[in-house]
């Protein structure tokens, strides 16, 4: 398995890219496929975000189709209703339902990152000047799940007593929740200063090592992005042409280079099977 963060930024950063230059349907689907090898052996457990990933990749086509009167191939039409009323085309459709599988391949590349990334290895990248600030903004970014699960908390206390949980009620729940969250923090700041946070140069728990493994991939990751963003191929227009033509042979590499952290794990080395036993 790959351990070395830079390694997944990378990939990451080159895989965005390809989602978003090119939206063939033919290059999507791939990258759907590529993804899902990705997410399966990389998730640890986690839970792929369904819900937000479908809802992203569906209000793209109800508006285009809705709201977009271009294209030559009506789809259907209908009469008489303002705003959406009129012709709707396959093109429409066809334009929505790109720009929704690339948020949904966003969602899956973030997924992946999230399951395989930790925040302390983000910020142990950080410059040092930045490193504080980062610190601070992971940290703030921790409070918001704890801030909706106190909120959730507060509020099903409530219900168990039989006191009002509208609108009405919202200074009610609001001043425990920031009472509770300026605990939270001040808990956070006493963990900081016991672990002596910046007190002196900062040090590595877990130093940041390159295998041969680490090199090829983060390799194969720039080729990729350049091969997508230096030399990129004809984007795909359904207003222009409807039917799509076949990918360009660069991007077919850049996908075959990028899905080197799938191939890895269909192969687990000596470590991982030792860690599992």
């Amino acid at each position: 398995m790959i351990r070395n963060p830079v390694v997944w930024c990378a990939w990451g950063v080159a895989t965005l890219c390809a989602a978003f230059m090119d939206r063939g349907p033919f290059l999507q689907a791939l990258l759907v496929l590529l993804l899902a090898n990705t997410w399966l052996p990389y998730r640890r457990g986690r839970s792929f975000p369904l819900a937000i990933a479908a809802g992203l990749a569906i209000v793209p086509v109800l508006f285009s189709v809705a709201l977009s009167r271009f294209g030559r191939h009506v789809l259907v039409t209908v009469p008489g209703i303002p705003v959406i009323g009129g012709s709707w085309t396959w093109e429409a459709l066809i334009f929505g339902a790109s720009s929704g599988i690339a948020l949904l391949l966003t969602v899956a590349i973030f997924a992946v990152l999230g399951s395989t990334l930790r925040s302390a290895d983000l910020i142990a990248l950080l410059p040092r000047p930045l490193y504080r600030a980062g610190t601070a903004f992971a940290l703030s970014l921790a409070f918001a799940p704890k801030c909706m699960a106190s909120f959730n908390s507060i509020r099903e206390a409530r219900q168990l007593r039989g006191q009002p949980t509208g609108w009405r009620s919202a200074p009610a729940i609001i001043v425990p929740v920031v009472l509770t969250t300026l605990e939270q923090a001040l808990q956070y700041g006493e963990s900081l200063d016991a672990r002596g946070y910046g007190s002196r140069r900062r040090s590595r728990y877990r130093p940041l090592t390159w295998s041969a493994l680490d090199v090829l991939i983060t390799a194969a990751s720039l080729i990729a992005l350049v091969l997508t963003a230096a030399i990129p191929a004809q984007p795909y227009n359904p207003y222009d042409q409807l039917m799509p033509s076949t990918p360009a042979m660069r991007s077919l590499i850049a996908l075959l280079l990028l899905s080197l952290p799938a191939l890895v794990a269909a192969f687990p080395d000596r470590k991982d099977v030792a860690d599992r036993a």
